[in-house]
This record gives structure tokens, C-alpha cells and sequence, in this order.
């Protein structure tokens, strides 16, 4: 991938071997390239929590409509990616490590209405729309605007390195160029929950999974205790 892109991060991290690798944090290419969309699957669908619950990684069909999804969602001009990849002092991005995935949304848009075919995604949308009920952004702050989380990710062979973290702090960056107040997001995972933690996220909402069984008839297989909705406030 190649083309001159906006930089919004540079830093620094050290491997476990001692080695030193410079890294940035760019705006992202065209993402229907196969690369990211890939490792989109490949890291967050395939990994994250409340996915694995409905059943999407095992289901091609439903894989399918993720990135039809997100797809749509970029031709309207929502998404905002960025990617994480190495400092090499020029505008190519060799390696993806990392990405995060926003959408910019208003407060008088017409509600997203979706239909989908599968019985996958049918159950995601389920357990998507019970964590909305259980904690409404936009009722709790009344915001104009606001980005919604479509996801973060950080590839195995590069976890560790703080990217996460600086992935969060990016988001912070880009809320504040838009103007948007605050940003927050359910973190399903130790990872986003440590490294949110780091950059100063608050927990404003915390749901455990075996009450979701009990009073919502949600079955979703865990170690993680419970789902956290953490806020960034902007500054």
C-alpha cells in the first residue's frame, strides 16, 4: 500500500528482545484492499467476544456480511480508520499492526435499520441492541455528534507494544479535530479494557456476563467477568 496519508501518531516501542521499532499511526488506504479486510476477519471478528457468542467465525455467510456491512459504511462517507505500521520514514505502509475503525454519526440521523440473512449476525445484532438498552450514549451525554466504535485490533505477533494504547489515543485526537466532546465504547476484551485504562478511559457502565444469562437470556462464553462502556472525555 502507498500514498501520502495524514500521520496522527509517531512512538516508539521496544520488542520483547530488546529491539527498538519505530512506529506511526496513519489515516488508513482505500480498506477494500484485501489486507485490511483480512485482518479485520482475521483479529477482531474471529476474536471478539460477543462475535464468537453469536457464532460468526464459524459462519462464512455471515463473515460475509460483516464486510458487506462495513463496506456500505464507507461508501457513505462514515468510517474513520487508521492504521498502525512501521516508521520508515516515507509514505509507505508495509505491515498493518494494528487498526482502529469509527463512524461518525449525528444526533438527527435516521436509526440504522439492517436486515440480515444469516442467523449469526441476527444473533449479534440481538446482543448489540441489549448493550445499547443497557447504556445509551447519546441519552447519557446528549451529543450533537459522536463516533461510534466498529472496532480496534492489534495483530498477535505485535501486541505488547503499546499499540493499543496509542490506537486509543488517537481516537482521542481525531474526536478532537471533529469537534466531538466525547468518545466511548464497550470493551469486550482484558486487552481494550487495560489499554483504555492506561489512556485514561472511565468506566461508566459495567454489565456482567452471567446477568446477561440470567435476565437476558444471552448465552456468552467468557474468562472475562464482565463488559465495560468506557468514555475518553476530550479536552
Amino acid at each position: 500500500m502507498s500514498g501520502s496519508r495524514k500521520v496522527w501518531s509517531k512512538f516508539s516501542a521496544k520488542k520483547k528482545d530488546g529491539t527498538v521499532v519505530n512506529l506511526r499511526i496513519v489515516e488508513a488506504p482505500e480498506i477494500s484492499s484485501g489486507d485490511f479486510l483480512s485482518l479485520y476477519v482475521k483479529y477482531l471478528i474471529k476474536e471478539e467476544t460477543h462475535c464468537k457468542a453469536a457464532g460468526v467465525p464459524e459462519s462464512l455467510e455471515a463473515i460475509q456480511e460483516v464486510q458487506k456491512l462495513l463496506l456500505e459504511e464507507t461508501g457513505d462517507s462514515t468510517l474513520h480508520i487508521v492504521f498502525c505500521c512501521l516508521d520508515n520514514g516515507d509514505d509507505q505502509i508495509t505491515d498493518v499492526m494494528g487498526a482502529s475503525v469509527m463512524a461518525l454519526t449525528s444526533k438527527n440521523d435516521p436509526e440504522s435499520k439492517y436486515e440480515f440473512k444469516t442467523k449469526e449476525m441476527q444473533k449479534l445484532w440481538l446482543i448489540m441492541e441489549t448493550f445499547d438498552s443497557l447504556f445509551d450514549e447519546n441519552k447519557e451525554f446528549d451529543l450533537e455528534r459522536r463516533f461510534s466504535d466498529k472496532g480496534l485490533f492489534v495483530c498477535p505477533e505485535y501486541r505488547g507494544l503499546g499499540i493499543a494504547q496509542e490506537l486509543f489515543k488517537v481516537r482521542r485526537l481525531i474526536c478532537k479535530e471533529f469537534g466531538v466532546p466525547l468518545h466511548g465504547a464497550w470493551m469486550t476484551s482484558y486487552g481494550s479494557q487495560k489499554a483504555a485504562e492506561r489512556d485514561g478511559w472511565e468506566v461508566v457502565c459495567e454489565v456482567k456476563y452471567e446477568d446477561l444469562a440470567k435476565n437476558y437470556g444471552l448465552e456468552i462464553s467468557t474468562d472475562l467477568p464482565s463488559s465495560k462502556f468506557m468514555v475518553a472525555r476530550i479536552q
